[in-house]
């Protein structure tokens, strides 16, 4: 659960923080205030890709930093992080370049390490995400999700990789010796080059974060000296001025308080001179350290433009050549015995993804309906909804033999097909809703956002969304965005988001509302306007009271 986000000149943010409820936390306001922009800045906390675009014009740098309740984290991610009853604290911050650096309890990350400790922390629904559903891939991973069924999946991919190595390898028995060869080199030295720059996980961060210091070092040596030689200045006039107060306080004893406090300020310059001194010769031009720290960036950026989008992506590319390099060095099995174990490796995917399928079957029985019961409390009169895995032995994958197909229909007589050729956009967002409601029960993520979840519905099928996203943040944190009143009156907290210019420069405010400023915010999305009527603020109390029932 989210308990606190701070945001800084993140796009048309420039100053935010955020205690959200632990409940249904709604937020509204025009088209094009910004309310996407606080997800999108949750998203960034939490690893999506970003450039210098999100930064406020005229801004050096955007930050990030979030509070979570870290309850449902694995216990690895405890251990490794070091996070204990407290929560977790999670910063990132981007410059003007598009580069990022970031940090969990204080400790730098990586990307992708945002990325697994975000998974357990928030679930996105985005305003275009229910069209993801109507891939097959996308229908077979929420599948395996609601089935829990990661560990099968996992095992199947495993067994596949086997299969995989095994036939290259026999396909490398039939290679001509200078085939192999030239593969040996090619794989050897890549191989070789990766493994010389003895890569570390989170180095480029660290040296990303050195560089504007070794690179200013100059400059921060001389500022650091002119501030020395004042500050020590100043510390030997304060001391001469304590002999003098002493003298005044000898003389009216009603100033001896002013005689310790100078004495304080006079120890406190001293130090602070001495730090001063210190930072100086710390920072003075090092010519070997900043063409290390340049000669470490140009070489991972060298590496990942060969093997890899990041420093992780590199040394799997390392472990990968490494397996071919044994494969082909390795080649003493004749061919006969290869097969024997290909054949063997072949039945072991088989019998594995078989029994994946019949974990899917029952996930899915089970799943459709639970995804039925819920579609018919969302305004579906009439829906048929079922998740079909079909099993195809001649097109085992690393993902197995099933293909995935949600089937769907709202209309009485009509047979069921796939969701992608027969729903609305609408239904696309009620059906996506559906799923995330039941998926909710069967994972460990602790907070929920759903951006426009009710676009495409009227406001009967609205409230009947705003129930079910209160009945859903019984059990776990939502965040909704929304336009719709009769959804934004379940909310246990309002946000109310608007768009000014400072500066010339476009700015975001959020603000919590209170009771009457909610009744006027309700009564502005009822009637459109920005002025409320009386009749728009009844209409609005009336919302309010429902919701509360």
């Amino acid at each position: 659960m989210l308990k606190r986000l701070l945001i800084k000149n993140f796009a048309v943010i420039e100053a935010l923080e955020l205690e959200p409820a632990s409940g249904l936390n709604i937020f509204t306001g025009e088209t094009g205030a910004g309310k996407s922009i606080i997800i999108s800045a949750l998203g960034f906390l939490l690893g999506e890709r970003s450039g210098s675009d999100i930064l406020r014009p005229g801004a050096a740098s955007a930050e990030v930093e979030g509070e979570f309740l870290a309850e449902n984290l694995p216990a690895g991610l405890r251990e490794r992080w070091k996070i204990n009853a407290d929560g977790v604290s999670i910063r990132r911050q981007a410059d003007a370049k598009g580069r990022t650096r970031a940090a969990i309890n204080g400790a730098a990350a990586t990307l992708a390490q945002l990325s697994e400790i975000g998974g357990f922390l928030v679930d996105f629904h985005g305003q275009n995400e229910h069209q993801s559903l109507l891939k097959p891939e996308t229908q077979r991973d929420l599948l395996d999700r609601y089935g829990k069924l990661e560990r099968e999946v996992k095992t199947v991919f495993e067994a596949w990789q086997e299969v995989r190595a095994l036939e290259e390898r026999l396909g490398a028995v039939s290679l001509s010796e200078d085939e192999r060869a030239r593969l040996l080199d090619l794989y050897r030295f890549q191989l070789n080059e990766i493994e010389e720059a003895r890569l570390k996980e989170g180095e480029e961060e660290e040296l990303e974060a050195l560089w504007p210091r070794l690179k200013n070092s100059e400059k921060l040596f001389s500022l650091s000296g002119d501030t020395h030689a004042l500050v020590d200045d100043a510390a030997g006039n304060t001391e001469k001025a304590a002999e003098k107060i002493k003298a005044l306080s000898a003389i009216d004893p009603s100033a001896e308080h002013l005689t310790a406090r100078l004495a304080s300020a006079a120890i406190e310059l001293r130090d602070l001179s001495g730090e001063l001194r210190s930072y100086g010769r710390g920072v003075h031009s090092n010519p070997s350290e900043i063409d290390r720290c340049l000669s470490r960036l140009d070489k991972f950026k060298s590496l990942k433009k060969k093997y890899g989008a990041d420093i992780r992506a590199v040394l799997a590319k390392a472990e990968e050549l490494r397996g071919k390099v044994n494969g082909l060095d390795d080649l003493t099995l004749d061919r006969s015995e290869l097969e024997k174990k290909l054949a063997a490796a072949a039945g072991k995917l088989e019998k594995l993804a078989l029994a994946l399928h019949d974990r899917r079957l029952a996930a899915a029985g089970k799943l459709s309906a639970e995804i039925l019961k819920e579609a018919e409390g969302l305004g579906f009169k009439e829906v048929r909804f079922s998740v079909d895995a079909a099993y195809d032995e001649a097109a085992l994958t690393s993902s197995g033999g099933d293909s995935v197909e949600y089937l769907f229909t709202a209309n009485p007589g009509y047979p069921l097909r796939p969701l992608r050729y027969t729903a609305s956009g609408g239904e696309l967002a009620r059906i996506m809703l559906a799923l995330k409601t039941a998926l909710s029960r069967a994972d460990r993520i602790g907070a929920q956002v759903f951006d426009e979840v009710d676009a495409g519905v009227g406001a009967v099928t609205g409230r009947l969304v705003g129930e079910k996203l209160a009945r859903l943040a019984s059990d776990k944190q939502i965040f909704c965005i929304t336009h719709l009143p009769q959804v934004a009156a379940f909310g246990e907290a309002h946000f109310f988001v608007e768009k000014d210019v400072k500066a010339g420069v476009a700015a975001a405010a959020v603000r919590r509302l209170d009771a009457s400023s909610r009744e006027k915010e309700i009564a502005r999305m009822l009637g459109g306007k920005k002025q409320s009527t009386e009749l728009g603020l009844k209409h609005a109390k009336e919302l309010l009271a429902e919701a509360q029932k």
